[in-house]
């Protein structure tokens, strides 16, 4: 009796520490930086973290949607960066003025999403394959639109990235803001049903009625027009048109703070606020406070590396702990 009653307790302490083991990790992590680096938690360090964070943030809201239902997209650092060309090239060569330009990415994150959903739903062909394509296909775009230069941006950019809102920049809020709202639609809406119930079963799914196409087609239109949005906030951080860095990687760190966060590569299970969220936060954490300890430059693609990891084998814990639990019980 009592080893059954020893056996469960540790269970018990196993299936706790798996679940929260980022919330853990971050509270260490953030005791580390700040034992080694006075400057961690300053007002104006956590303000720059956040700032930084934003555009991730952006992503990996539209990419949770996809992971959920049990697909992927690779294609959304490249459609961040076309739709950050048309969004800057539109103000600084026919003087379009910030809002519409902000209309114009999402715009164009849109199509994009739209032409890539559509060839997964519609052509039955492969969602890595067809996002995979896109990548290359859309980051040719953006060479071609920016004539492989870099492109400043122009005064009404640099004004609005200097406007504070509690001195805190106004990308953080609208990032946040967009976050929240996705949340509440994946919690609260039939859509956010929709999204779980075929990323869970899509053979359940098309029994009880649901078009898992159109649910999927919508998915990907989502996750274009976040990662167009995205995209512009990229640009604003750095202050010009890169075209060979604006949103590259960003497929790979949104993907892997969805997982960090508790969204499964199986599909099924997930959250944006506060799973997502958290997840976005870690990997910033991570980058902000190497800054911070003056790591050597060559190390961050180490460290990438080693949270894409983290992230995986933090999916294949749950994942089994799951599938233990559902056969317990």
């Amino acid at each position: 009796m009592e080893t059954k009653q020893l056996n469960k307790k540790t269970v018990t302490i196993k299936n706790f520490l798996i679940k929260y083991a980022l919330f853990l990790l971050i509270i260490l992590l953030w005791c580390v930086y700040g034992a080694n680096s006075p400057y961690f938690f300053t007002a104006k360090n956590v303000r720059s973290l956040l700032m930084n964070a934003a555009p991730l943030l952006v992503y990996a809201t539209g990419m949770t949607y996809i992971l959920v239902l049990g697909e992927i997209d690779l294609s959304i650092g490249s459609v961040g960066a076309v739709a950050a060309a048309v969004w800057i090239i539109s103000m600084t060569e026919y003087q379009v003025s910030l809002p519409v330009a902000f209309l114009l990415a999402m715009g164009t994150g849109m199509i994009c999403g739209m032409i890539t959903g559509t060839l997964v739903v519609k052509l039955k062909i492969n969602a890595f394959m067809v996002s995979l394509g896109m990548q290359f296909l859309l980051r040719g775009i953006c060479y071609f639109l920016a004539n492989g230069e870099q492109i400043l941006t122009p005064e009404c950019v640099h004004r609005f990235a200097k406007f504070r809102i509690f001195r805190i920049s106004p990308l953080v809020y609208i990032s946040l803001l967009i976050a929240v709202v996705m949340a509440l639609i994946y919690r609260y809406t039939s859509y956010g049903r929709k999204v779980q119930a075929c990323g869970c079963n899509r053979k359940a799914a098309q029994t009880v009625g649901i078009n898992v196409g159109r649910t999927k087609w919508i998915a990907f239109v989502l996750s274009g027009t976040l990662a167009g949005i995205a995209g512009a906030f990229q640009c604003i951080n750095v202050g010009m048109l890169l075209p060979n860095s604006i949103g590259s990687g960003s497929e790979f760190l949104a993907i892997t703070a969805c997982v960090l966060g508790g969204t499964s590569l199986a599909g099924g299970v997930g959250s944006i606020v506060p799973g997502t969220l958290i997840g976005v936060i870690f990997y910033y954490s991570i980058e902000n406070g190497l800054g911070l300890l003056g790591a050597n430059v060559y190390l961050y693609p180490i460290v990438r590396g080693i949270v894409i990891y983290l992230a995986m084998v933090t999916d294949s814990l749950k994942r089994s702990v799951s599938v233990k639990g559902g056969t317990e019980e």
